[in-house]
């Protein structure tokens, strides 16, 4: 499991550098517990039967909501994420469970100017999977590459989401090295201030019709 933190495909410059290595694993405990045992991973922060994906489109079509266990760790600077789907939802991770596939299953990107990004991937054949989140607001979207060799979690890197990658980062850091998993809440690294200042900001600019729109279709598998 290890060898996948120095064995990183080169990801294309557009979007900089890996930030997160992530798995769709049968079972989070299990899987903290394996990872811990193997390769001496750990604490890990974990939140349960989360919804993090909102406004969500799966392929172009509306997404139903999608439940999920959620673990954190790091190896080094590199964040380390395990995904338990609760259910059956169809999206990514479910696509993956179909296949049997255990490897990687993304790497996280973090982007300043989301629509330029977004846009020039998909003029270079990157196809969305899963999009989420409001233009103007945050954005965030799975993209595969035209090889369909790698997906991207592409996160628009804002003061919206500036507070959750860096406030999981300090809780990891900060867990008591004994104790393996701490449970946690989302909601516990919500960034108030930042979600209010950025919902009225978007608010005047839908207003004034500045939001620049994303969001494109997906062809159907």
């Amino acid at each position: 499991m290890i060898e996948d933190f120095s064995n990183i495909p080169d990801i294309p410059t557009i979007f900089g550098d890996a930030r997160q290595i992530a798995y769709v694993v049968d079972d989070i405990d299990e899987a903290m517990q394996r990872w811990h045992r193997e390769s001496n991973v750990g604490p890990f922060l974990v939140t349960r039967n989360t919804r993090p994906l909102s406004n969500a489109y799966y392929r172009g079509e509306k997404a139903a909501p999608t439940r999920l266990n959620i673990a954190f760790a790091y190896v080094d600077e590199m964040q380390l994420e395990l995904i338990e789907l609760i259910g059956d939802t169809p999206g990514l991770y479910k696509e993956s469970l179909d296949r049997g596939d255990y490897g990687v299953n993304h790497y996280a990107v973090l982007v300043d100017d989301f629509a330029k990004t977004y846009n020039q991937a998909l003029n270079q054949g990157w196809v969305a999977i899963i999009d989420s989140g409001l233009d103007g607001l945050a954005r965030m979207s799975y993209i595969e590459s035209p090889e369909k060799s790698m997906v991207l979690e592409v996160i628009e890197w804002n003061p919206l989401t500036r507070p959750y990658f860096n406030g999981l980062e300090k809780l990891v850091k900060s867990a008591e090295v004994g104790q393996l998993v701490h449970e946690f809440d989302l909601k516990d690294i919500t960034p108030t201030l930042a979600v209010f200042t950025g919902l009225v900001k978007y608010t005047l600019k839908k207003l004034f019709g500045q939001v620049q729109q994303t969001r494109r279709e997906a062809p159907t598998v």
